[in-house]
């Protein structure tokens, strides 16, 4: 194939025009694309800091058996640290002996802990006799000093008793939460009962310097809404009409008429100026939201559900910023759940029997229906048993169940519990006692099977089977031989320890009829004070729990799943559908191994994308606040030793050898040097994106903090170091120094048909 020069200046050509135009995210954009709410709570006690009056102490109560104490500047709105304490705190006191210390001190179980004023680092802790201390004034001021009248605050002259300052005060006005005036003023009001609002003086009028909303904390369940750009809708709507055209030459019409019509709304809007047109044009793509955000998956909208209940819609986008939030005026927030396929209605149920609908307007949430459950009961858990079908199974604190649905066929009659099915659906659920399952058929819930625990024993962490899309049936060893993955999918593994033998015990069982496939356990003396965890791939399981033999350290554990250890040896029938109630079930074989890891885990998820072609990550919490992560790859229960690897080994794909002991690899840190506190019943998720490469990870909790990991890096992303420019260069001289041997070459070839040298 003969090439020319001409054709090589237009390559040339396009590939400047493509690099030119290439939109890309870079893997640099640490504090770019990762973000925080980091929350304080309702605030419950303040306490003012005598040496600097920007700063005050701040009570908050994380939980029923913990407190938060945190210090907080009044002035800019900042969070200077956050400390969580594992009690309650009755009072805060200033050590005698020491001014820079304070003691925080529970009267009623005399518990006591001694801090530096000045970083809150520990310096003594106690159950009992407290140092002696004295009693640190809460927050006060003279009440003649402020007045509320006529919806303003009025700030008056201490000694005049003039009004100095007046407020129109914001609506939804609570109560004044702080206020002091020596040095400098500083106001705090609370607003709607969960924002605070702090206030400075700029001349003669108190302006509002910072907002602090603590409405979305301690998450209890989320969902996500994808963002889509409008023109891409337009667009689908517009191939909808012309594909329903029965000839081109309609089809065409209709465009034709359709642009023609935009176009002349444009210049109605313009005022059929062509300054103002051209303009309009200009900034169509100035939006807050990027293309390349829209395109590639990132913009959704976290809608989060809180304990308090309130739901509220995060722009993942936008640094977390709060697009909306709606007070639900439940007693506690359970579950929410998507009624519809196009995500345009949310069922929300509470811990005290109602549940309400909710639809979007406009991208704003309306309560369209408040309703209760036919059963008076405190609810504990809801299951949907079909996606977008509005069938649930509800569970009550006393462990009966209500089988429930969402019926919209009437506008009157929204919700209705009473409706007839005849699918036959298997339900498995688990507590510490015990793992249930039950069978639900003509809407009747019937008890399938049990495994009720020990009284000694408890079932610390329980998982099923993770949803994956299916790239691969086995796993391609060095000698082109195949291990066959073991894919049945009514897969639950769990954990159970047993504090008087002091062992852990890892099973796997099959969720249809409750059979024990895999049992293995761990004699080395766990330390039940440290969480356990446990997450099921594709067809692998990896758990964690600290043990304290031979030495304290936390463990990783690895099985995995084939259907025969022999290579290229298939038990299954690709023809015969898996029923394990006939018997029709294969069971595992399994490898597994153990590592060592250097901090202590609190709990883990699986990196989600959207073909689940890349590389599958471990990411895991940890008890410090850190999120980390390590690719599954090296937990490989099939990894040898370096001298033990073969020719064979070593040719495998992505091969590497078994090392007991997995450092943290700074890299992987994705909360950077973030002081993130997750809170006891936080959760890890993983959400997809446009991009194979990429998956959005977020902690929910106390706080709420996300990010993005690429596990098999940015193979379908442009690297931030990447330099267009010393390419586009190189392909230049290339060009060039063809363009200027061409002639040699051809002469060279010349001479030698004619055999002259």
């Amino acid at each position: 194939m003969k090439i020319t020069c001409t054709a090589l200046v237009y390559v040339f050509i396009s590939l400047v025009l493509r690099t030119s135009c290439v939109q890309a995210v870079y893997s640099d954009d640490a504090f770019v694309i990762d973000w925080q709410l980091a929350n304080l709570g309702p605030w419950k006690k303040i306490i003012p800091d005598t040496r600097d009056h920007n700063r005050i102490l701040i009570v908050s109560n994380s939980s029923e058996v913990s407190s938060l104490v945190s210090s907080f500047n009044v002035s800019s709105g900042q969070i200077l640290f956050r400390n969580v304490l594992p009690f309650t705190i009755d009072e805060i006191q200033l050590d005698s002996n020491d001014e820079n210390a304070v003691v925080c001190l529970n009267s009623s179980s005399q518990q006591w802990q001694k801090f530096d004023v000045h970083d809150w680092f520990l310096l003594d802790e106690g159950v009992g006799n407290a140092p002696a201390a004295t009693i640190l004034p809460q927050s006060s001021y003279p009440n003649d000093q402020l007045i509320v009248k006529d919806s303003e605050l009025h700030i008056l002259d201490a000694e005049s008793g003039l009004t100095q300052w007046k407020l129109k005060l914001p609506q939804g006005f609570n109560k004044v939460e702080y206020f002091q005036y020596e040095d400098s003023l500083a106001l705090v009001l609370n607003v709607n009962k969960t924002q605070y609002v702090g206030f400075s003086i700029n001349g003669t009028e108190l302006i509002p310097d910072w907002e602090k909303d603590e409405s979305l904390t301690d998450v209890v369940d989320y969902v996500v809404l994808d963002v889509f750009d409008s023109r891409d809708l337009e667009l689908n709507d517009d191939i909808i009409a012309e594909s329903a055209c029965d000839s081109l030459w309609n089809a065409y019409w209709l465009r034709l008429t359709t642009d023609w019509n935009r176009f002349l709304n444009l210049l109605k809007e313009n005022h059929f100026s062509p300054g103002r047109v051209f303009t309009r044009l200009l900034a169509m793509d100035s939006k807050d939201t990027t293309a390349s955000d829209l395109k590639f998956g990132f913009a959704k909208i976290l809608i989060v559900l809180t304990h308090d209940g309130f739901v509220g819609g995060l722009d993942m986008v936008n640094k977390g910023q709060i697009v909306w939030k709606l007070d639900l005026d439940i007693d506690q927030g359970i579950k929410m759940f998507w009624t519809d396929e196009n995500h345009n209605e949310l069922v929300v149920f509470s811990h005290d029997g109602q549940y309400l609908t909710i639809g979007f307007t406009d991208g704003l949430p309306i309560i369209k229906s408040r309703s209760s459950l036919s059963i008076e009961k405190d609810v504990s858990s809801v299951i949907e048993l079909a996606e977008h079908e509005g069938q649930y199974l509800i569970k009550f604190d006393d462990a009966n169940h209500q089988l429930f649905r969402l019926d919209p066929r009437s506008d009157e009659d929204m919700l209705s519990a009473h409706s007839h099915s005849d699918s036959l659906v298997s339900v498995t659920e688990h507590d510490s006692d015990g793992i249930y399952s039950y069978m639900i058929e003509n809407d009747l819930v019937k008890d399938s099977w049990q495994r009720t625990m020990k009284p000694n024993e408890k079932i610390s962490a329980f998982v099923k089977r993770d949803e994956t899309n299916l790239n691969t049936l086995g796993i391609t060893l060095g000698d082109k031989s195949v291990l066959y993955k073991y894919l049945y999918p009514n897969l639950a593994a769990y954990l159970v320890t047993n504090e008087e033998l002091r062992t852990i015990t890892f099973n796997l069982i099959d969720a249809i009829t409750g059979e024990i496939l895999i049992t293995q356990g761990h004699k080395d003396f766990p330390d039940f004070r440290f969480p356990t965890d446990i997450v099921f791939g594709e067809y692998w399981v990896v758990y964690s729990y600290f043990s304290a033999e031979p030495v304290p350290e936390q463990k990783l554990v690895v099985v995995e799943l084939y259907e025969s250890l022999t290579p290229d040896e298939r038990l299954s029938n690709p023809a015969e559908h898996y029923d394990p109630l006939a018997g029709h079930i294969n069971k595992p074989q399994f490898l597994t191994k153990q590592f060592i890891f250097p901090e202590i885990i609190k709990t883990m998820t699986i990196s989600k994308t959207t073909d689940d072609i890349t590389t599958k990550a471990i990411v895991m919490e940890l008890e410090n606040g850190q999120i980390t992560y390590i690719p599954k790859l090296l937990l490989n229960a099939r990894g040898k030793a370096v001298d033990e690897m073969t020719n064979d080994d070593k040719k495998e794909f992505m091969a590497a050898p078994y090392t007991p002991v997995i450092p943290i690899n700074d890299n992987f840190v994705i909360t950077h040097f973030r002081n993130l506190l997750p809170g006891s019943n936080s959760k890890l998720i993983s959400i997809p994106t446009n991009l194979e490469s990429t998956s959005i990870i977020c902690d929910l909790g106390h706080d709420v903090f996300c990010t993005r990991i690429t596990p098999s890096g940015q193979f379908d992303l442009m690297s931030p170091t990447f330099e267009k420019g010393k390419l586009l260069i190189t392909i230049l001289i290339l060009l060039v120094i063809t363009y200027v041997i061409r002639p040699s070459v051809s002469n060279k070839k010349l001479k030698a048909q004619w055999l002259v040298r």
